[in-house]
């Protein structure tokens, strides 16, 4: 271990965001290695995250250890009776989900219906 890094910043975060009064939001972003995810599980005392959703839509690298935390968050949070979805997920969080075999384990919201068809003029 170069006797540097630990003074070096962190290339990457995770942090737990509020949306609305009792919605919880997991977001990763930058280079989520090992250092990171460990910051991020100290920070939170060991204690279980119960989330709503996952965003991960800024990630630029993520570690397995990062990724091991993710399904740490999705068990907890189905314990607690909630239904967690990756709500932004970058390529390479997609990828390595798929290598790990574990894409199906973040399910993703509904999309948007979009608006109704217009009625048709013509049938006027």
């Amino acid at each position: 271990m170069d006797a540097l890094e630990g003074l070096r910043p962190l290339a990457g975060d995770i942090t737990i965001e509020r949306e609305g009064p009792d919605r919880w939001v997991l977001c990763l972003r930058g280079d989520v290695d090992t250092a990171v995810a460990t910051r991020f599980t100290s920070q939170q005392e060991r204690q279980r995250v119960v989330v709503d959703a996952i965003d991960a839509g800024d990630v630029t690298f993520v570690s397995s250890s990062a990724l091991a935390l993710m399904l740490l968050c999705v068990e907890a949070s189905l314990a607690a009776g909630r239904s967690p979805v990756l709500r932004a997920a970058s390529h390479p969080v997609n990828r390595a989900l798929q290598l790990a075999g574990i894409d199906t384990v973040f399910p993703r919201p509904e999309p948007d219906a979009g608006p109704a068809d217009p009625p048709d003029a013509a049938a006027d």
